[in-house]
């Protein structure tokens, strides 16, 4: 059965359909031209003047170069056995090193050690990794590749013989770079903290100067197969804004040596630092208190010798004190078997208060013997001499005309008096001090007792002695520590 449309009706259709297409293509059209005018840049739209391009674009010619750059780091690992060293059975590698310092912290007397922050640098020629290079412009090519890189290549087991501990900085990501360039020429950068032990000689503690070494050397490898060298002069370098707290970095230096174990001779390079205590912190906490505890000791030999509590309790709070300063400083500082220099200073001062305390002890043990036994007041023995007849009895006769006193009888001193080989019980009549004499068998003290020093003049002579002499002990400690 066949359908016929109406002629009008198949009109209208064709008509509304070629409408849509139309509509369809001008929308294409104006979205066109809108991309047209949103890529072009700033200087052709406000200008209206094309922008010149290159005729190659950087997008191929690094799509390019990235290839290049895989094809050559896939042969060199392919061909490449990092199991053994450059030059295998011929000439030792050589291995250059340099360092640069960032900080130095937490040099510690107790531990004896230090903490250094560094940028260690190496570098050696691996023939095998030699490559043609890519750039038709440039005879070296160098490549900066991924820390990934090392775990294909060869690299020297570099560590430090005299380190405690060390570790990598890994953020954000691993601190360390490799690099190689077409002659096969390999350079290794790595940061890292190294605790290392540093032996120091507290003889002249706090005013010393402590040298502590940084030594690197191959683990594995004897110097038949590497050899260190320091890569120049200035191979260690440290950062301009490296300061200490407690010490003052002096001049450094480096040496190379061979080192010879059990398992043959290594290679080994040492840099030196330098570190100069500052006394600041020392001079503050502990020289300055204790100087001024001694001073203050020395206030009681101006106190009055009957002002026995001020005196004692002065005395005995400084001993104390000092004791005290003592005991916390050495808490903080190695237990060593040897004196150090403020040892002797606190050692000195602690002696120069407890002598102060002594002082007081001998002039009140002085005091109390010249109040039992008065001085100028001396008990003598007096022994008589014997007179003849004719001069005794005029003396007699003188003295009882001129004094009219009454007669006594002394005892005398010396029982037995010899005379003419007869024994006379001799009556006196008060004889004048001619007739008097010491007896020279009396005691030596009972002689010598006016020459006992007054305790008044121990205090005044301590005003002088203990001042002077811890005056010339500081002299003679600063001049002696300094230029040590």
């Amino acid at each position: 059965m066949e359908i016929v449309l109406p002629t009008a009706l198949t009109r209208h259709v064709f008509f509304v359909i070629l409408i849509i297409h139309l509509s369809s293509l001008f929308g294409v059209i104006n979205c066109q031209t809108d991309m047209d005018v949103f890529a072009k840049s700033d200087k052709e739209i406000e200008y209206n003047t094309p922008e010149v391009t290159d005729s190659v674009s950087p997008t191929s010619y690094d799509t390019k170069l990235e290839l290049n750059v895989s094809r050559i780091l896939d042969a060199l690992i392919a061909s490449h056995d990092r199991r053994i060293r450059p030059n295998y059975g011929g000439p030792p590698t050589e291995v250059n090193v340099t360092a640069h310092v960032i900080t130095i912290s937490a040099v510690s007397e107790v531990s004896m050690d230090y903490t250094v922050d560094l940028y260690l640098r190496q570098f050696w020629r691996d023939t095998r990794l030699i490559f043609d290079t890519f750039d038709k412009h440039s005879e070296s090519t160098s490549l900066t590749i991924g820390i990934d890189m090392v775990k294909s290549i060869w690299t020297p087991d570099t560590f430090f013989p005299n380190e405690k501990k060390s570790f990598f900085h890994e953020a954000t990501s691993h601190n360390s770079f490799l690099r190689i360039d077409n002659q096969g020429n390999v350079v290794r950068s790595i940061r890292l903290t190294v605790i290392a032990n540093c032996p120091m000689n507290l003889h002249t503690f706090p005013l010393d100067v402590q040298v502590c070494a940084l030594e690197i050397e191959s683990y594995g490898y004897s110097t038949a197969d590497i050899i260190y060298h320091w890569h120049q002069a200035n191979a260690v370098t440290i950062d301009e804004n490296v300061h200490l707290a407690h010490f003052t970095i002096g001049d450094h230096y480096h040496i190379e040596r061979t080192i010879s174990l059990s398992t043959g001779n290594y290679s080994r390079l040492t840099t030196y630092f330098t570190f100069k205590r500052n006394i600041g912190f020392y001079l503050i906490q502990i020289y300055f208190p204790a100087s001024l505890i001694v001073v203050i000791s020395f206030v009681s030999f101006w106190l009055d010798r009957g002002a026995i509590q001020a005196r004692v309790g002065l005395g005995v709070t400084t001993v104390l004190t000092m004791t005290t300063l003592m005991t916390s400083t050495n808490a903080s500082l190695p237990k060593v078997s040897y004196v150090k220099g403020l040892d002797v200073f606190l050692g000195i001062c602690f002696f120069i208060v407890f002598a102060s305390l002594i002082e007081y002890a001998t002039v009140g043990y002085i005091s109390k013997r010249s109040r039992c036994s008065p001085v100028g007041k001396p008990t003598t023995a007096i022994s008589y001499y014997e007179l003849d007849d004719a001069a005794s009895s005029v003396r007699v006769d003188s003295i009882k005309n001129n004094n009219r006193r009454s007669v006594r009888r002394v005892p005398m001193a010396n029982s037995d008096i010899q005379t003419n080989g007869t024994e006379q019980s001799i009556p006196l009549l008060n004889l004048t001090p001619n007739h008097l004499s010491v007896n020279p068998a009396e005691p030596f003290a009972v002689r010598h007792r006016t020459r006992i020093v007054r305790p008044s003049k121990i205090d005044l002579y301590s005003r002088f002695i203990f001042p002077i002499f811890f005056l010339f002990f500081n002299v003679v400690y600063w001049s002696v520590y300094l230029n040590a």
